[in-house]
């Protein structure tokens, strides 16, 4: 009988909750977050932005996250660290000082032929999610 109960229960949780891409009702929203999707993206764009040289992500970590609302509009703040594999003999940036990247922690292991990048992105609730 107890098995049963915990089941029941369970399903009822599963049916009752928000499905994982849910939009966020009302805006800023404190249990609002970004997917992994927007916040690979983000990185990403980040990335493609400072680097010249071809790389690729090899793990993205979440470090901490949290919702605000700021003049009735939803914002997420992030910080994470990313370890981005690149070719070549050294990582080289589209402008001198990579500019995209002055707030961030960069630590490149040229021997490895990787880098760690580690920081804050934030992000803007809009209608058809984060950005």
């Amino acid at each position: 009988m107890r098995i049963f109960s915990a089941t029941a229960i369970g399903f009822m949780m599963l049916a009752f909750s928000p499905p994982a891409g849910a939009a966020c009702v009302p805006p800023g929203n404190a249990g609002c977050a970004p997917s992994a999707g927007e916040e690979r993206a983000k990185v990403e764009r980040l990335l493609d932005a400072a680097f010249s040289t071809p790389h690729a992500i090899v793990s993205l970590e979440k470090l901490d996250g949290r919702s605000i609302e700021t003049n009735g509009r939803g914002k997420y703040e992030m910080r994470f660290a990313v370890v981005l594999r690149y070719s070549g003999d050294k990582l080289r940036c589209h402008e001198s000082l990579c500019p995209e990247l002055h707030n961030y922690l960069l630590e490149i292991d040229e021997a490895a032929k990787t880098a760690t990048v580690a920081g804050w992105l934030f992000f803007d609730q809009v209608d058809q999610g984060w950005q």
